[in-house]
């Protein structure tokens, strides 16, 4: 039998040996997780570098050295997202949500790339997600507002919501404001679409979308003067948009019918549209309607020269 004194000794030895095992491990452990900072930094100057496929093995890398390394598979996840690789990128953004639910870039990145696959309700819940864990985080609700503005069909008054949200915080962002113009547009809320297409402009003096989108609102209301003067300065926004030159064709056309006087002008800028719409071939369905148009545009003219001198 063990005497009493040798079992004691025992267990003394024993103990020891556990928390020199206890040590051991803790000291691998920390080996490791500098092995995988290493393999991430070299990951981090592989990528400013341009070297992405070499990065990509760092990443791994470090991973394998630490599953727990949100940073890695963060990183590993916006190389794969950059070049349309979704699959793999949303199983990276995913593991960060698994291993770290409270990083709310691991959510905004996972909902950026369900939104890029087309899949809007995925998108939508790890959208609202980032905003339950961080309501601070100001560029998920241009998200959102992207996310309802490309919807089908769009929910405008969300787009509205989320974008007003972004807008309150982020006051230079001409786009923001052209897209709650746009959802205000839809909504017919005319006197606020034409308030946000002018802070647009106000950011951004050369945006052919809010000079042209507010030509139309003014054509809706029978504003035409109003529109040609949006379209005008569309067309100097873009003087290769083939539907600026048809909008202002048309606007100008309209202000302009019953004067004589302006006849040379209307023709002109229909010419102008053909010219522009024969090198697109979207506009090829529109370059009969507007030959035949402008052939009764010169004949009217002609009649209105020959009643000039007499002839009737």
């Amino acid at each position: 039998m063990i005497s009493k004194l040798l079992r004691g000794k025992m267990s003394i030895f024993i103990a020891l040996m556990l928390v020199l095992g206890m040590v051991v491990a803790t000291s691998i452990a920390r080996a490791d997780t500098e092995k995988a900072k290493e393999h991430f930094n070299t990951g981090l100057t592989l990528s400013k570098d341009g070297n992405d496929s070499l990065a990509v093995m760092e990443y791994n890398q470090a991973i394998k050295e630490d599953p727990n390394f949100v940073d890695a598979y963060i990183n590993l996840g916006s190389i794969y997202f950059a070049g349309e690789n979704l699959g793999e990128a949303e199983k990276m953004f995913k593991k960060v949500t698994e291993i770290a639910p409270d990083n709310a870039d691991g959510w905004a990145n996972l909902g950026r790339t369900y939104y890029k696959q087309k899949k809007n309700i995925e998108a939508e819940q790890a959208y609202k997600t980032v905003i339950q864990k961080n309501p601070n985080y100001n560029e998920i609700y241009k998200d959102l507002g992207l996310l309802y503005y490309n919807s089908q069909p769009s929910n405008w008054p969300a787009l509205i919501e989320n974008m007003q949200v972004y807008t309150s915080r982020v006051t230079d962002d001409y786009l923001a404001f052209y897209l709650i113009g746009k959802g205000y547009q839809k909504m017919k809320k005319y006197p606020e679409a034409i308030e946000a297409f002018n802070k647009t402009i106000a950011l951004k003096k050369d945006y052919f979308n809010a000079y042209n989108s507010l030509g139309q609102i003014y054509q809706d209301q029978d504003k035409n003067k109003e529109a040609y003067q949006m379209y005008q300065k569309a067309v100097d926004a873009d003087p290769g948009n083939y539907k600026a030159y048809y909008n202002l064709a048309i606007s100008y056309e309209t202000v302009y019918q019953e004067d004589k006087a302006k006849i040379d002008q209307i023709i002109d800028y229909w010419s102008k549209f053909l010219k522009v719409a024969k090198s697109n071939s979207r506009a090829k369905s529109m370059v009969d309607g507007a030959e035949e148009h402008l052939t009764q545009l010169k004949e009217l003219k002609t009649h209105y020269e020959e009643e000039a001198a007499g002839k009737y």
